[in-house]
């Protein structure tokens, strides 16, 4: 039995459940609670949309999110691998809508730690038309860079916040109002301020988390 959390579109709430033999995935409540041992924590892409035409901007974009997580956190260093061969810790891949039980209303879904090889791991409903960031969505294209913080929040172990529209690990995601900033239940919750043993606050200055932040709003990432 495997746990994960997927992210609908809004209007479709998305839920925790746990996958056993194709049968319907049940509710699951309160913290996850496993996290990652601190060190260095590797991802890989391991395939490419159609959506999006350049290669380079699909690797940025989970580049990309997971600096939103690495910039508030302390005990994890997050490191792509290049090599299509070697093992990594999370893998990120595009899935056909079949791996959705065909509901086009899931944009994505992730697995939390603690189980086994398929820890971690993030697929993508590739039946979207993506694009990279906020910069570019729309009611019928999603933004990668966003989708991705959220189910890299799963991968490290937070379920779904339901007290505020505004948490990028909010169960839905309105495709009409961009949102690639992480809250501030997200911050505390992945930093462990909030029942889930989380991974350490990093000390950084505003200035540069108001850089980052603003680069992601503006795609300046994707020039």
């Amino acid at each position: 039995m495997y746990v994960k959390c997927q992210l609908s579109i809004n209007g479709f709430r998305g839920f925790a459940g746990a996958e056993m033999d194709g049968n319907q995935p049940a509710v699951i409540e309160d913290e996850w609670r496993y996290r990652w041992k601190s060190g260095k924590l590797t991802y890989r892409l391991n395939n490419l949309s159609p959506d999006i035409e350049k290669k380079e901007w699909q690797i940025r974009a989970v580049t990309v999110a997971f600096r939103a997580w690495q910039l508030r956190i302390n005990d994890l260093k997050f490191t792509r691998e290049r090599d299509p061969d070697k093992h990594v810790d999370i893998n990120i891949s595009f899935q056909p809508l079949s791996k959705f039980d065909n509901r086009k209303g899931v944009l994505a879904h992730a697995y939390f730690p603690g189980q086994g090889e398929i820890s971690g791991d993030i697929e993508i409903n590739d039946e979207w038309n993506w694009v990279p960031s906020a910069k570019w969505q729309t009611l019928s294209k999603p933004p990668l860079v966003a989708v991705l913080i959220h189910e890299i929040g799963h991968s490290l172990g937070l379920k779904h916040d339901t007290s505020t529209m505004e948490a990028i690990m909010y169960p839905s995601f309105d495709l009409g109002k961009p949102k690639n900033k992480l809250h501030k239940n997200d911050i505390e919750r992945i930093q462990g301020k909030r029942g889930f043993v989380g991974y350490g606050e990093r000390k950084i200055s505003q200035r540069i988390l108001d850089y980052f932040d603003n680069r992601r709003m503006r795609g300046s990432d994707f020039r």
